[in-house]
Order: C-alpha cells, then sequence, then structure tokens
C-alpha cells in the first residue's frame, strides 16, 4: 500500500490550485444536489471532514451544507488512533490535534454512538477502488473507526471522497480481510455506489 499511497500523494500534489477551487466547487453541488434524493433532508447531520493541503477540500462543502440546514460533524483524533466527533458550523474555533497534522473544532465530543442518527459519512482517502476499498493515510483512524459500525444500530451509508482520477479499477492496490469496503464514492462529478450499482450526478 505504501507505493500506491506515494503514487498518490504525487498525483495531489501536481494538481494546480485552479483545479483543486473547481474539484472543491464541484464537489459541493455533487453532493448538495443529491442528498434530497437520497432521502437525506435538511436537519439531518452529515459526518464529513475538515480538509487539509492537496485532500479533496471540503472549503465549500460545508458551509453550503450548513446554509442549506444540515448539521454537520468532523473526526477529532483520540489516543489509540480511535475518532470522536464534534459539530462544526462557521466560524467554529479551531486548534491543531495534538496527535495528527490537522486542526479540529473546539467543543463538546460524541463518541461513536452518534452515528446511529447520522444518514451518511463523507470520509477521506487517497482513493477508492471499484470494490468499494478505501486507500487511507496510513493512520488507522478511519480503518478502525469504519470496522465498528458494523455494531451500530443503524448503519450510515460510508462514502468515500476523492478526485475523479482517484476513483480506479479493483484491485488497483492491495486490500486485506479487515479492510471495510464503502458503500460508495463521490467526486466532484459524480456519486458511485458499490452495492447497488447505482451512479450518476444526483442518485
Amino acid at each position: 500500500k505504501e507505493a500506491a499511497r506515494t503514487r498518490f500523494r504525487q498525483q495531489r500534489a501536481a494538481l494546480d490550485a485552479p483545479a483543486r477551487r473547481a474539484a472543491a466547487a464541484g464537489l459541493a453541488d455533487v453532493v448538495l444536489a443529491a442528498l434530497p434524493e437520497l432521502g437525506i433532508g435538511p436537519g439531518s447531520t452529515v459526518a464529513a471532514y475538515l480538509s487539509v493541503g492537496p485532500e479533496p477540500s471540503t472549503a465549500l462543502l460545508l458551509p453550503g451544507l450548513a446554509r442549506a440546514g444540515y448539521e454537520v460533524v468532523v473526526p477529532v483524533c483520540e489516543p489509540d488512533y480511535r475518532l470522536s466527533w464534534t459539530r462544526w458550523y462557521e466560524g467554529v474555533p479551531l486548534a491543531r490535534s495534538p496527535r495528527a497534522w490537522v486542526d479540529e473544532p473546539v467543543g463538546e465530543r460524541f463518541d461513536g454512538s452518534i452515528m446511529s442518527g447520522v444518514p451518511l459519512i463523507l470520509a477521506p482517502g487517497l482513493a477508492v477502488d471499484g470494490a468499494g476499498n478505501r486507500l487511507g493515510q496510513g493512520g488507522g483512524y478511519y480503518d478502525r473507526f469504519l470496522g465498528s459500525l458494523g455494531a451500530a444500530p443503524r448503519r450510515p451509508r460510508t462514502v468515500g471522497v476523492v478526485y475523479r482520477h482517484e476513483l480506479v479499477p479493483a484491485g488497483t492496490f492491495g486490500s486485506t480481510a479487515l479492510d471495510v469496503p464503502l458503500d460508495g464514492a463521490v467526486t466532484d462529478e459524480a456519486w458511485t455506489w458499490f452495492d447497488s450499482g447505482l451512479s450518476g450526478r444526483n442518485v
């Protein structure tokens, strides 16, 4: 996996600022247009992430969700490579994580039980393959979190957020039996669903 991570990181680093801005705008449009058709209306909670560096940017998506009436939660890195969650809103105070190279909102933290009321998780990743396997940064936070969702009373849909060139054929990178496949992926162009075979801009 490390060779694949290096390759995808290099490709991301090569994206120029206009391409990243265009992808951010497209991602916000694609996600916001589809949520009502997915049965996820205003008032629902969406789990997303605060983007950093060359990741697919959520700088337009998060405010767009909030302005459309959605609650937004984002992850906080905890000891033992665990995630908790906290609310994001425009103007929320941020502090540097002591455990990762990300800023995190300052506020009340919720454990994984909050996911029973979350219909959709938008997860970061370096790539997603055609079988739904997600290539992460290697820290293991999301792997552990996604693996824990099987015990949730109501399991959210899990969707990887990637650039369009990072949605790749199955087998492009290694996976193990411990990896939990995602339900879908979303780019600045479209959604792809691995469980149903449905894909398209607004489904």
